[in-house]
């Protein structure tokens, strides 16, 4: 499916732009259900934590700290 340039796209959901109201309970809701699953995925064990914060440009490769970070 081609991008759109008014539709969000995260993961496999995607949500149009127009229709976010980030004070709504909806998205609280869902927003802390999303933060929650991903803080279960990326801490799930010590390789994933650090394949997340290589992914997150956090640490390089070999595990050292980016220059951003130092």
């Amino acid at each position: 499916m081609p991008k759109s340039s008014n539709v969000n796209t995260t993961g496999d959901t995607q949500v149009p732009v127009a229709i976010l109201d980030l004070r709504s309970p909806t998205f609280s809701r869902d927003f802390r259900k999303a933060a929650k699953a991903f803080t279960a995925r990326a801490t799930a064990s010590p390789e994933a934590a650090r394949a997340q914060l290589i992914q997150e440009g956090i640490l390089t490769p070999s595990g050292k700290l980016s220059k951003n970070y130092r």
